[in-house]
């Protein structure tokens, strides 16, 4: 089996995975990155006529940073190439990339950069994506591989994906939150997808708990809305049109409902509104509290306070009208409606900008973010496009809503599937380097790996050298020669020197720990490194 990341690996942003497995190549996600320049934004694709191209693509969600890059890669190799996916999906991938196409022209008549991609690419990839998946079912992939898509959280329709091979098998998680939201339930751990030979994870929270409890967050955000409402000014919640507008919308309409904060108008704009449909028309993934509304015929997101914008027209009388609160994508203000509200509303003080995701640099979103305050109040020039500046002085917070697991649930996860090998991906330097500590010293089997970009990894099968004799401490000095005719430096996780006398099969928590004992007898030919990391010693 080998791994090659051309995007996602030390980043966040652009995934994109090619697996060779039993012969077969499988291409899981194809992002790109956000809040690059257009010249970056792609994951390192090679030349696929010369490589060999991917018999198939398996995509894990629809964020843009996972599937931004389909269009593109159709243009490449796509004809005859199948997509699996689930039909959510699907669903959602097709809104954001026609929205992306639409992007792409914008910028392409404004600034005269060639496009990503059009709307005739578009079209033309998801004809090739055919292949919906249920959840759970084994689905053939090719000769000898089949997948199961695991739900994960995070977002409607995301999935983790279980890759099952003749002699081996991989779980790749992609995009996951231990915790449940209001729209749908945290992700599953099914017992069958245990033990996998490898295991990729994101690691975007891997140095970091979510302190501040969900409870505690959607309270905060509803009061300080409400707050700023009755006062007389107007709130801006620029959030992601999947997963997180949908969260927020929630949030301000449940406690309207429950009495804690006064109804006043709430509106609904940008692609947030196709999204809501499309959360609609899979009711059964969504929460059972969700479930049970729409048995009773209620509408999911909109009520007598909440409702979309549906025409320009309606915009002018909004933003001159009485205080309010708009919720509306982009969840970055990279353009989109929240991008327009944010103009108006960023220079009165009585107002609020409520920041709920995350904010990659070279957003304006980042750069709102990074503005000096005063009392939460932000003071300075920001610039919201090449154009467009605005002088801030509105309030702007921010809330804890991550739909990512935090540390302590991706250490959780690691220990509970207890992989062979685990990769640490989605997360910059801080992140996975912290999760790879905390990895090492709560999982001595799981040999923890930090990949970058561009890089190919093996991952192999041992037999082992032992041919049935029993480890000793004399017996380490072999195990140092055969090291030494790999030609490799290190260093070498303990696991891996194990599996080079046991065999790959025979490695348990037992195994390990009794090698790693006559490693530290014999220390002649191995130095221990950090964690669980031995280095070669030099022949004197």
């Amino acid at each position: 089996m080998n791994l090659r990341f051309f995007g996602g690996a030390n980043e966040v942003g652009a995934s994109s995975t090619l697996i060779e497995i039993e012969g077969v190549r499988l291409l899981v996600d194809a992002g790109v990155r956000m809040g690059s320049g257009q010249d970056s934004r792609l994951p390192d694709f090679p030349d696929f006529d010369k490589v060999g191209m991917p018999d198939a693509v398996l995509l894990t969600h629809a964020h843009t940073d996972h599937t931004g890059a389909l269009p593109v890669l159709r243009n490449l190799w796509f004809e005859g190439v199948k997509v699996y996916w689930t039909p959510a999906t699907k669903a959602i991938t097709r809104i954001l990339l026609e929205d992306g196409a639409k992007q792409n022209e914008r910028e392409e008549q404004e600034k005269g950069k060639p496009p990503l991609y059009t709307r005739d690419d578009v079209e033309g990839a998801l004809h090739c994506m055919d292949k919906e998946v249920p959840g759970f079912e084994p689905v053939p992939i090719c000769a000898d591989i089949t997948a199961r898509w695991i739900p994960a959280g995070h977002i409607l329709g995301a999935a983790m994906i279980h890759i099952q091979g003749k002699h081996e098998s991989i779980l790749m998680t992609g995009d996951v939150s231990a915790t449940s939201q209001s729209t749908i339930p945290g992700m599953e751990v099914p017992s069958w997808c245990k033990r996998p030979d490898l295991m990729v994870t994101e690691a975007t929270y891997g140095d970091r708990s979510h302190e501040v409890s969900r409870k505690q967050e959607t309270k905060r955000l509803a009061e300080n809305v409400a707050k700023v409402v009755t006062e007389g000014g107007k709130v801006l919640i620029p959030a992601f049109a999947v997963g997180r507008s949908q969260e927020v919308i929630l949030i301000l309409k449940r406690a309207m409902e429950r009495k804690e904060i006064p109804e006043f108008p709430v509106y609904v704009d940008g692609m947030v509104r196709k999204v809501n449909k499309i959360y609609s028309d899979f009711v059964n993934e969504l929460s059972p509290s969700l479930q049970r509304r729409a048995k009773r015929g209620e509408h999911l997101f909109y009520s007598d306070a909440i409702r979309e914008v549906r025409s320009r027209d309606e915009i002018d009388s909004i933003l001159s009208g009485p205080p309010y609160c708009i919720v509306a994508s982009s969840g970055m203000l990279v353009g989109g409606m929240s991008n327009e509200y944010a103009k108006h509303l960023a220079s009165d003080r009585k107002n609020l900008i409520a920041i709920t995701g995350y904010q990659a640099e070279g957003t304006p979103g980042h750069a709102l973010y990074c503005l000096p305050k005063v009392d939460e109040y932000a003071k300075g020039e920001w610039q919201l496009d090449a154009d467009t500046s605005v002088s801030v002085k509105c309030q702007v917070k921010c809330y804890s809503l991550s739909a990512h697991a935090d540390s302590q649930e991706l250490l959780a996860l690691a220990e509970k599937v207890q992989p062979r090998t685990l990769f640490l991906v989605h997360g910059d330097a801080e992140a996975r380097g912290e999760l790879f500590k905390s990895v090492c010293k709560v999982c001595p089997v799981v040999d923890a790996k930090l990949p970058e970009n561009g890089q190919p990894y093996p991952i192999k099968k041992r037999i082992g050298i032992s041919k049935g004799r029993r480890c000793s401490n004399d017996r380490i000095s072999e195990v140092a020669t055969f090291v030494r005719k790999m030609e490799r430096k290190g260093p070498f996780h303990i696991r891996e020197l194990a599996e080079i006398w046991f065999g790959t099969d025979a490695i348990t928590e037992v195994v390990v720990k009794f090698f790693e004992w006559c490693l530290l007898l014999e220390d002649r030919f191995f130095e221990r490194g950090s964690g669980n990391l031995f280095y070669l010693r030099q022949p004197i």
